[in-house]
């Protein structure tokens, strides 16, 4: 008989669990598996692993020790979390939120005994995405056509700036309605992220607050690094929000990040800038920074802003004045910024101040910043939107790829019991 894939997927959306099984191999034969897969920037990646079949010729990959591959430890993801890129020189097509399409080839040598696929969506088919571009706003709204009025969530993406939709279309397949709102970086938008006026999320609660398909009683707001500490901020503002969550977000008001300056507010209100946290870096961190510059090696700025913070009472955000529940994740190994401690300071001064709603910090300790939707390769670092070389972000790739999986099942569970009073 020819070997046979058995895959089963409760749903074909990308943080669902999968099965994978192998049959009708021969017993104890040593095969390859590999992974092909476009992704939504018109990026190609692969993966590969070798196994070794059972004594009835079977391979079950949640079970299965790789002989060699891309990872080594049995585990289910492990072919998605460890792609890594092919490299070449075509024009990359972006296709945002299409299905992707992971191939599965498995050989003995250079022989292909069989091929299959398995279909993975960051949004559910039903919902609708709506461009907004009014009011000033830019941004996609995410709905159910065929729902009444939901709980709604605000989405927020950090310093890559930009209009990022993939956290708001997938929880957008849960149950809510979502708005992902870009606030800089786009056309339309301020260039870099310098004194962004907080009057812009007003006039995005106010759009949601004037559409049919929103519960206004029941909005929240969902922010990553820069769109966390912008999360925390806007809820301490804005007493229509009744939520939120912090992908390793900051509790302290940072600079902002230009290519000119670095002494300027991330954000301002009604003209004035909101104080932020700028204090005095050791020689020795800057050193370490420098001499990963001329070294060509990842960098990490998790110690400057721990020191851009130290004593900085003022550039805290007034999180008491969020009027619902807090949920922060951050990873312990974060490189980027200390998120980790940075969250600490918003439970230790949500307790200080007897915060009538449940808060709460889950930290990942061996995970870095990388925190998205679940399913992605987690394999690479990224750029520095300024060029400035590599971001070191920390973490592994299983590690990484582990958290963001139990942190996106957290934070789904978090807004339906808060925003929907209903569990997931």
């Amino acid at each position: 008989m020819k070997p046979t894939f058995h895959i089963t997927q409760k749903n074909t959306l990308i943080d669902t669990a999968l099965e994978i099984r192998i049959t009708n191999l021969r017993p104890c034969e040593v095969v390859t598996l590999r992974a092909e897969m476009c992704d939504n920037l018109g990026a190609n990646w692969e993966s590969f692993a070798e196994f070794l079949s059972d004594s009835e010729g079977e391979i079950n990959l949640a079970t299965a020790q790789p002989v060699s591959g891309t990872y080594f430890t049995p585990d289910i993801t492990g072919l998605f979390w460890s792609m890594v890129p092919i490299a070449d020189n075509k024009p990359k097509r972006r296709t945002p939120l299409k299905p992707l399409e992971t191939m599965l080839i498995l050989m003995r040598e250079q022989e292909i005994l069989t091929v299959t696929s398995i279909i993975r969506n960051v949004v559910k088919p039903q919902v609708d995405r709506i461009p907004v571009r009014e009011r000033g706003l830019v941004g996609t709204f995410f709905c159910d056509s065929n729902s009444g009025p939901l709980p709604t969530v605000i989405v927020l993406g950090g310093s890559e700036g930009g209009l990022r939709e993939s956290n708001a279309a997938l929880l957008a397949s849960y149950g809510f309605n979502t708005l992902a709102l870009a606030y800089f970086g786009i056309e339309g938008l301020p260039k870099e992220l310098v004194n962004i006026p907080l009057e812009y999320i007003q006039n995005a609660i106010d759009w949601l607050k004037d559409h049919p398909k929103v519960d206004f009683s029941k909005l929240g707001v969902f922010g990553t690094s820069k769109g966390g500490e912008l999360a925390l901020l806007s809820a301490s503002m804005f007493p229509s929000i009744k939520a939120v969550v912090g992908y390793v977000p900051s509790g302290v008001v940072y600079p902002g990040i230009s290519q000119s300056s670095t002494a300027v507010s991330s954000w301002q209100f009604k003209g004035k800038s909101i104080p932020f946290a700028f204090g005095k870096i050791p020689k020795e961190v800057n050193l370490e920074i420098n001499q990963a510059r001329q070294m060509g090696e990842p960098i990490s700025w998790r110690k400057t802003y721990q020191w851009w913070a130290e004593g900085e009472k003022q550039a805290e955000i007034p999180v008491e004045g969020i009027q619902g529940p807090v949920l922060l994740i951050s990873g312990g190994d974060d490189q980027l910024w200390p998120a980790d401690l940075l969250s600490e300071k918003v439970m230790a001064r949500l307790k200080e101040h007897d915060h009538p709603y449940p808060y709460e910090h889950i930290n990942f300790p061996k995970a870095g910043h990388s925190f998205a939707i679940p399913g992605f390769p987690t394999s690479q670092s990224v750029s520095s939107p300024f060029g400035n070389g590599k971001l070191l972000l920390g973490g592994t790739p299983k590690d990484n790829s582990q958290a963001q999986f139990e942190a996106w099942e957290n934070v789904k569970v978090f807004f339906h019991k808060y925003l929907t009073a209903s569990s997931v």
